[in-house]
């Protein structure tokens, strides 16, 4: 019986060409977004579940209170995880992470010339024990467990020495320091939030040898005991906060708490904690898988609109198989069979495309596409789930209208139709409503990036560059300064903790001296050039000068230390800017820190945050990089010119510049991504449903060819025709703008809100989306018109 189903379904298939070429492409088009979104989805969500134990994993998160403001991190101090592991007996293991990149850049030397490397770490001996990554040389328990040792990921140790086998033993130069190659690891993967090309020992770095409880600048990590309630070992944490910080943090008026953050939400969750690798903002899944559910949608609702508008087509071979015997059942397994296979022929052609595309879409998202789990026992069974699922939902509709002609009406072929004439023009709105939504969510998320783009920063970025440099480098960096600015291939050049674009030192101001107030302060470590350099704009007071001490001059707290504060600041504090100058505050390294300037807000942080209180030190022993003003004109030749300077008193390390405009557009790269997969997939469900409107107007027209060419006839024009064609349509379409309308208004507030600092969403991205759609419709109207309307009259009336 279905075998039968199965050949009079593809003979009728291939009968009705066009309607299975829209169909068919317009069904392969949606599951090939469909699958590469759910792809993306399964690799978003399979973060950090590849360790044996992943469940039990937790990485320990710091929050810091006082005087009602709390502020979390996810760094904690280096003693933290020995005294877990020796002090709580819920904890199997235990290890800790410093990435160094936070603070300096590496040189590497295999014998061949120095190279930078960010991408490196110290890792404590139970890294292996908590993180089992696959090591294809070395003992797991040995190869971090004495100083000076290095382990390389697969792809670093061929960078460096052209093979990945026998490397282990080599030396490798770090930062001047010898190093021995302990063991060579698979690289990590993509879908690990632990990201890097070499990991050293810890007991190397000083608190390796001697832990602290001061400074939190390592991630740390628990393994628990199977039996383990972590609940009760997050409550423990608070007895070793007790013993070991309570006494000394209150005396400086700080509390302090640990909190556990299972391993597998790091990748999702709070993005405001720090990692080691960039996360992902989980509502982006939530409206991808949104997306791709509408875009199917939109593919099945092509066949239903077509199959039902094509039902009068087939009353006679209705009317005929029931006259024959063929019960309702029957007929409705006939018309089922059909959507089926056109959505197996579809799937089978998607999966074929989705690998075509899989490295452009890897390029666009930045996630690779594991095909793998297409092939799969349990993906192919999924595969046949799902063609199963959208074929029926594809054919049900229309098999219960066919199945259901009366055989003596079907023959006379006087069936109407009214009922699906309402639910085609109820899904043509529902895929003009998708399509115009998802195009003006493309334009305001597209209007908040050109915002951030182009908001005043309150510093300049054009012409800005950023030039990292090592703490040993302190000593001679001034006159690597003094060279650059004599070759006039820079204007103003400052030492920086960091560009201004993420300014990440926090201190706290305390009550004293002339203010009153306590509270949280982002320090910004400079010389004093930094007001020059990125054209920071002074309201009051005046700038740092060259007899200014230095915070590493101060040999007392209560030495005078001219400090500059912003104007948030200065407010937090109940002064004007006027009033602020002069007056003296207690930064608790320094209580007698004197106001000598404030500078006008800038955002030395993302859009996302508003701009908090900031106090700017003459503190450049404590800076990382030099920002280098290039001269107008092109930047090229001024970087040659000061790259030739850098070899010759820096030879031993690479010159390696960064374009603050650049660095800062990669601040939004999540929102990039969000605008250009929004612009892809709105493209692809207007393509969708221009296909299914083109399909829809086919069939009308050709309903209508005698009535057309009586009216082409008595003088209508081709306009005529247009309009008396597009009437129904764009009835449709009209209604389908209205609520798309109300979904952009809900989507904006929703998307913005966010934001702390937002583009004010004008009419425009709803006129252009309604505009484009309407013209792409009219033009589909118009293109299948000219062709009914081009036929000769005398032959389709001769034929009726």
């Amino acid at each position: 019986m279905w075998k039968n189903y199965l050949k009079v379904s593809f003979r009728n298939l291939q009968k009705r060409k066009l309607y299975t070429g829209i169909n068919l492409l317009g069904l392969t088009i949606a599951v090939v977004s469909f699958l590469a979104i759910c792809l993306y989805i399964h690799h978003e969500w399979s973060y950090d579940k590849m360790y044996s134990g992943y469940d039990r994993i937790y990485r320990l998160n710091q929050e810091f209170r006082s005087e009602g403001q709390a502020e979390l991190v996810s760094s904690t101090p280096s003693s933290l995880i020995p005294t877990l592991i020796d002090e709580v007996p819920e904890v199997e293991n235990g290890t800790l992470i410093f990435d160094i990149s936070i603070f300096s850049t590496v040189m590497v030397d295999n014998g061949e010339g120095n190279q930078e490397e960010k991408a490196f770490a110290y890792a404590d001996e139970n890294f292996f024990k908590v993180f089992d990554f696959n090591l294809l040389a070395g003992n797991a328990s040995q190869v971090l467990a004495e100083p000076n040792q290095v382990v390389l990921t697969k792809s670093t140790a061929e960078r460096y020495f052209g093979t990945a086998n026998g490397v282990a033993g080599k030396a490798l130069k770090i930062d001047n320091r010898d190093y021995v190659v302990s063991g060579v690891m698979e690289d990590f993967p993509s879908n690990s939030h632990i990201n890097f090309d070499f990991l050293a020992s810890f007991k190397t770095h000083r608190h390796g040898k001697d832990p602290e409880w001061s400074p939190s600048n390592y991630y740390t990590y628990v393994k628990l005991k199977p039996e383990s309630d972590p609940q009760v070992f997050e409550g423990k944490l608070e007895q070793i906060v007790d013993k070991y910080l309570g006494k000394d943090l209150a005396e400086y008026g700080y509390e302090t708490a640990f909190f556990i953050q299972p391993v597998t939400q790091i990748h999702l969750g709070d993005q405001s904690l720090g990692s080691i690798k960039p996360g992902t903002d989980i509502r982006y899944l939530y409206i991808f898988g949104i997306v791709a559910i509408l875009l199917i949608a939109i593919g099945v609702i092509n066949y239903v609109n077509l199959a039902t508008a094509e039902a009068t087509e087939r009353n006679k071979e209705v009317g005929l198989r029931k006259a024959m015997g063929a019960g309702r059942s029957q007929l409705f397994g006939q018309f089922v069979s059909e959507s089926m296979l056109l959505t197996l022929a579809s799937t089978v052609l998607s999966i074929l495309a989705l690998y075509l595309i899989a490295p452009k879409f890897t390029s666009i998202s930045g996630v690779p596409l594991n095909m793998a789990l297409i092939i799969s026992p349990l993906g192919l069974i999924l595969m046949a789930g799902f063609i199963a699922l959208i074929g029926v939902l594809a054919g049900i509709y229309p098999s219960l209208i066919l199945s259901g002609m009366e055989p003596i009406k079907a023959l006379a072929n006087k069936t109407k139709m009214g009922g699906g004439a309402w639910v085609r023009k109820s899904l043509v709105v529902f895929q003009f409503f998708v399509s115009i939504g998802l195009l003006i969510s493309t334009f305001v998320v597209k209007s908040q990036l050109d915002y951030m783009q182009g908001v005043n920063l309150g510093y300049e970025k054009e012409h800005l560059v950023s030039l990292s440099y090592h703490y040993n480098m302190r000593e001679g960096i001034e006159t690597i300064k003094n060279e650059m600015l004599r070759s006039g291939a820079a204007t103003s050049i400052s030492r920086a903790a960091d560009m201004p674009i993420h300014v990440k030192a926090g201190y706290r101001v305390f009550p004293g001296g002339d203010n009153s107030r306590e509270f949280m302060i982002t320090g910004y470590s400079v010389d004093t050039h930094i007001l020059k350099t990125i054209d920071l704009e002074l309201i009051a007071g005046s700038q740092f000068s060259e007899n200014d001490p230095k915070r590493s001059d101060l040999e007392e707290g209560t030495e005078r230390f001219p400090v500059i504060l912003n104007e948030t600041a200065v407010k937090e504090m109940g002064w004007t800017a006027e009033e602020a100058v002069g007056k003296t505050i207690n930064l608790g390294f320094n209580s007698n820190s004197e106001i000598k300037g404030v500078v006008k807000d800038f955002y030395f942080n993302s859009l996302h945050y508003q701009v908090s209180p900031m106090v700017i030190f003459n503190d450049p022993d404590q800076s990382n990089v030099l920002l280098i003003k290039l001269p107008e004109g092109n930047p090229t030749e001024h970087l040659a010119t000061l790259e030739g300077i850098w070899k010759e008193l820096v030879p031993e390390r690479p010159f390696n510049p960064v374009f603050v405009d650049q660095a800062y557009e990669k601040m939004y790269s999540s929102e990039k991504q969000a605008s250009v997969i929004f612009g892809i997939f709105s493209g692809i469900a207007i393509f969708i449903a221009c296909m299914g409107l083109f399909g829809l107007v086919s069939y009308v027209a050709l309903r209508r060819t005698r009535e057309i060419s009586i009216r082409k006839v008595l003088g209508a024009t081709q306009e005529n025709v247009i309009k008396v064609l597009a009437a129904d349509f764009m009835k449709l379409l009209a209604l389908a703008a209205v609520l798309a309308t109300g979904f952009g208004i809900w989507f904006s507030n929703k998307w913005l809100q966010d934001f702390t600092y937002k583009t004010n969403i004008s009419i425009w991205p709803f006129v252009i989306s309604i505009s484009l759609v309407f013209i792409l419709a009219i033009v589909t109207i118009a293109y299948r018109s000219w062709k009914v309307y081009s036929l000769n009259p005398a032959k389709t009336l001769k034929s009726d």
